[in-house]
């Protein structure tokens, strides 16, 4: 039978891929008055993680990054040159439901990246601790 050759010092076995690489970037450029053309994977929400004013918006010009659901726009972001140029966010979007706009004066990046629906499922399954046993 043919043998495996000797590990080399000091390496790891390869390890399995974790659910967090799965992840795959998102970003779209969004003039003003425009709506973001988002295609979600099926069984995939977006997370919206970052707003950024475009690197050639003009001196002073603002924009705002809004959420349209259900017919009610919610404002997540507002951005102005000089100012507030870029916003973290931590929203998760099923882009079927939601679109996002942006209004004023300047294009907004918004990056991101697509997670599958059921990946929180999967780690409170790993959070959950064995109650203590009773005395």
């Amino acid at each position: 039978a043919a043998r495996r050759p000797p590990r080399a010092a000091g390496r790891r076995p390869p390890r399995k891929i974790s659910p967090l690489a799965a992840m795959s970037f998102s970003g779209a450029k969004v003039a003003p008055g425009a709506t973001a053309k988002v295609e979600t994977p099926a069984g995939e929400l977006l997370h919206l993680s970052q707003a950024c004013l475009d690197p050639a918006t003009q001196s002073g010009a603002s924009a705002k990054v809004l959420v349209e659901q259900n017919g009610t726009s919610y404002a997540v972001a507002v951005l102005r040159e000089g100012g507030q140029e870029c916003c973290a966010l931590d929203l998760f979007l099923d882009t079927k439901e939601a679109k996002l706009k942006v209004t004023g004066k300047a294009t907004v990046h918004l990056t991101g990246y697509f997670e599958s629906e059921d990946m929180d499922d999967e780690d409170e399954d790993d959070d959950e601790e064995e109650p203590a046993p009773a005395k």
